[in-house]
């Protein structure tokens, strides 16, 4: 196994293993060390059952079921479907070929993931990146001032007022009233502490994040876009370029991320799973 970093900042790629194949647990700890360090790890040029996808999850945490139950595969719930593929008219995964904008994922839900992983099953030809941006960087180059700024605030995320935002184009969003009663709106701090290393980041998903907490929506535009202004900052940022057979795995508490679109006419697939803090640290603080 060799782990190399990518950026200087965020990132690592690991090769030289096969995650079809039990992994020892002096590995496993090595993998999960330089993840956790650089926020980021690829490994190329895999080729994953879901099980296969399931099973390493599960070594990092309790994998999760993921609110947006339209797009489980069909085999496993605990997988969720990324695609732009069709049957019968309609949609098998989420997020179609358009922008997916700035997020953390799930940070809408009262226990938002710690991690997330996807398997690259068809790739297209152009489009499709996804880029990282290390939000704990960030935190530290933000000025005095504007660290205490935000200092103790609360930014209240909701899916509800982002589906409906966005449904007009994206009707692969919608949720039902039982999905939304699982995501209600919920506040999370805007500075969060990582649960194992005790380092700060900057913690705003611009999909989600409607408002701080006793503020209005027009009222914290100024300074949520004074705080991308750091978050986005080029230097601190991965492109990922896709290849088929890449699994690639973020950590939610100290990185936001986006993709670009693709053309319609090419096809993406991907599998995905996410997991779990342990029950005491699920609560972001």
């Amino acid at each position: 196994m060799h782990i190399r970093r990518i950026t200087p900042t965020i990132g690592v790629e690991i090769t030289g293993i096969d995650l079809t194949q039990p992994i020892s647990d002096t590995d496993f700890a090595a993998i999960k060390e330089a993840w956790l360090a650089h926020k980021v790890a690829v490994f190329p040029a895999q080729n994953l059952a879901e099980k296969d996808l399931m099973r390493f999850g599960e070594r990092f945490g309790e994998l999760e079921i993921h609110v947006r139950s339209t797009y489980h595969s069909r085999e496993n719930k605990e997988v969720m479907v990324v695609s732009n593929l069709k049957q019968d008219g309609k949609a098998i995964g989420v997020l179609g070929d358009g922008e997916a904008q700035w997020h953390i994922d799930q940070s809408y839900m009262p226990q938002p993931t710690f991690g997330t992983i996807l398997f690259g099953e068809k790739i297209p030809e152009e489009g499709g990146d996804t880029w990282f941006a290390d939000l704990v960087a960030a935190y530290d180059r933000m000025p005095a001032d504007l660290k205490a700024k935000v200092a103790g605030k609360r930014i209240v995320y909701s899916v509800d007022r982002h589906n409906r935002r966005e449904g007009a184009k994206r009707p692969d969003l919608q949720m039902n009233a039982e999905q939304l009663k699982r995501a209600p709106d919920s506040p999370h701090p805007a500075v969060r502490t990582h649960p194992v290393f005790g380092s700060k980041a900057i913690w705003y998903s611009p999909s989600h994040g409607a408002e701080f907490e006793g503020w209005t929506e027009e009222a914290s535009q100024p300074l949520f876009q004074e705080l991308l202004q750091y978050m986005t900052q080029e230097d601190l940022i991965y492109k990922h370029h896709w290849n088929v057979g890449d699994v690639v795995m973020w950590d939610n508490t100290s990185t936001m991320h986006r993709r670009d679109p693709f053309p319609s006419h090419m096809t993406r697939l991907l599998k995905r799973v996410s997991f779990r803090y342990p029950p005491d640290q699920r609560i972001p603080a």
